[in-house]
């Protein structure tokens, strides 16, 4: 899917790629995120089919101008979750609003369970 904007001389398209590249950078800013988890077509994909999709753990729905993002991680243990989340919400969104001129609808996160990897660090 991509995002069509007309102007003076052309068409300028942001594809889905490069939407889920600038949330997967922003997401991975944070040290409490250990990393994203896909759902289960995402391991369809992965066990069936042997390939790792493009952006794991990262789904983008498109309404006319503006997106939804739904981010699915884990988390390292001991991390206030709630501030985490609104942090990541609001670093996406302007990100994306930024850079991509897109209207973000919605950022969802979805944490989907806790890495321990850290807990006698």
């Amino acid at each position: 899917m991509s995002q069509d904007k007309e102007n003076n001389i052309g068409e300028i398209v942001i594809e889905d790629q490069v939407i889920a590249e600038y949330v997967s950078d922003e997401v991975l800013k944070f040290d409490d995120v250990s990393r994203f988890i896909g759902g289960i077509t995402e391991t369809f994909s992965k066990n069936i089919l042997g390939r790792e999709p493009a952006a794991s753990g990262i789904k983008i729905q498109r309404e006319e101008n503006s997106v939804t993002i739904n981010v699915h991680i884990i988390v390292f243990y001991g991390v206030n979750i709630p501030q985490l989340s609104y942090d990541i919400q609001m670093s996406i969104k302007k990100a994306l609003e930024d850079y991509t001129g897109l209207k973000v609808k919605a950022v969802n996160v979805a944490v989907e369970g806790i890495d321990r990897s850290k807990v006698n660090e």
